[in-house]
């Protein structure tokens, strides 16, 4: 995404509702040289792992094995070993029959990559089964390996089950440090942003209006609350356009990984995925990757907001 004026005068407000149905517009801070920044192998890691999530929240044991690396391990908690993709694959597919509906969640804490071709990364797994009302989480670990061009994920090492899924408002605490005004100018073009949480700490609401010119051509309202039956923090977006959008958010180390889809008020279906990361407490580094809208791929893009410092009253 190029500046939010640049995004009004050449493809409408309609695109603009888009990127503000999951999170913000902003200007694009890639390098002037086109030169491959630090860990740029880290999405396309990240894009295993969502396929691989993905894959066994729809139960399907095939596509998950696809995401595996022909001679991967699987140790679980009590350090047992499965060695091989298809083994793990079929494992879990017996798992998936005898607990239909299962649904996995993955909070990772951020990708290192340790050599070109390897990647590692720790992470929280909530395994949910509604059937059952069970709910078990634990830490995780995971190595990525580059083979013939694709990343698959080589292992996959479970710990000790923790005693208990963090409640509603515990987990919402993580998002305190977004509560304020942020601001993001480009150009003629203002995109300004309040969080506020609610006395209970049961949900946050996110209010943004987007001005171009000094006139106010988008508003809406987001709410982002903790989902009761899996326990994972999910957003629903509404803008004055019509545009609506829901998403799920993920921690990314110190900051977070949001995956959204919706409908722009044009009626188009989009998805994207972004990556938020705290840069003190006064500024956000804000990635948009794997930008979807209709039939058309955007580009990722890099913006920094800044926090909105309210002068004293006289």
């Amino acid at each position: 995404m190029r500046m939010v004026k640049a995004l009004v005068l050449m493809t409408g407000v309609a695109s603009l509702a888009l990127a503000a149905i999951f999170w913000l517009s902003g200007k694009s801070t890639a390098g002037q040289d086109g030169a491959p920044k630090a860990g740029e192998n880290q999405p396309a890691a990240r894009q295993t792992l969502e396929k691989f999530v993905a894959a066994f929240n729809a139960n399907d044991a095939k596509a998950l094995g696809a995401t595996l690396a022909p001679a991967m391990e699987y140790i679980d908690e009590s350090s047992q070993k499965v060695e091989g993709g298809k083994a793990v694959a079929d494992m879990l597919a017996g798992f998936f029959k005898a607990n239909p509906g299962v649904k996995l969640q993955i909070n990772p804490d951020g990708i290192r990559v340790v050599a070109p071709t390897v990647a590692l990364e720790d992470a929280e797994s909530v395994i949910t089964i509604t059937d059952k009302g069970k709910q078990t989480a634990r830490r995780v670990s995971f190595v990525y390996a580059q083979t013939e061009g694709d990343w698959k994920i080589a292992s996959i090492r479970e710990f000790p089950e923790t005693e208990s899924v963090p409640e509603a408002g515990s987990r919402l605490k993580e998002l305190a440090w977004l509560e304020g005004a942020w601001l993001d100018e480009s150009g003629d073009a203002v995109v300004e942003t309040t969080f506020t949480m609610s006395k209970d700490g049961s949900h946050m609401v996110r209010e943004f209006t987007v001005r171009n010119s000094g006139q106010e051509t988008l508003k809406g309202t987001q709410r982002i609350s903790v989902d009761p039956q899996t326990g994972v923090i999910r957003s629903w977006t509404f803008d004055s356009l019509g545009g609506h959008g829901d998403s799920i958010w993920t921690k990314n180390g110190d900051g977070w990984l949001i995956r959204g889809k919706g409908v722009t008020g044009q009626g188009k279906e989009a998805s994207a995925t972004y990556l938020l990361k705290p840069l003190g407490k006064d500024r956000i580094e804000f990635q948009a990757v794997h930008r979807v809208v209709g039939d058309q791929v955007e580009p990722d893009t890099t913006t920094i907001l800044a926090r909105k410092v309210s002068l004293p009253k006289r």
